[in-house]
């Protein structure tokens, strides 16, 4: 599973960019008669398509959709289904919305 977009290099030119979520942690917090606060959050790797290269950070440089994210979660996931909904919620933000799953 992944998700295909095209990013511009650091140079401006267009790449055509294979992303994919590589790590998934989870939160559990729980106070005594509190509630149950679930989180998740993930990391994604941005990959050149074509070349199967990955594309790297610098120091002044990260491909668009690149980095780490945040997840809300609603209810207890098994880990299969929390790395279908970091790619669902990609696809909800607006760097990733001309996205294609691949």
């Amino acid at each position: 599973m992944a998700l295909n977009k095209t990013f511009k290099n650091q140079d401006g030119v267009a790449h055509n960019g294979y992303y994919r979520v590589r790590e998934v942690g989870t939160q559990y917090e729980k106070s005594k008669d509190g509630p149950v606060s679930l989180a998740a959050t993930f990391t994604v790797e941005v990959y050149d398509y074509d070349s199967g290269e990955p594309i790297e950070d610098t120091a002044t440089w990260r491909p668009e959709g690149g980095g780490i994210y945040n997840l809300i979660l609603p209810d207890m996931e098994p880990v299969q289904n929390l790395i279908t909904k970091a790619y669902e919620h990609l696809k909800t933000l607006p760097e990733f919305s001309e996205a294609t799953d691949c």
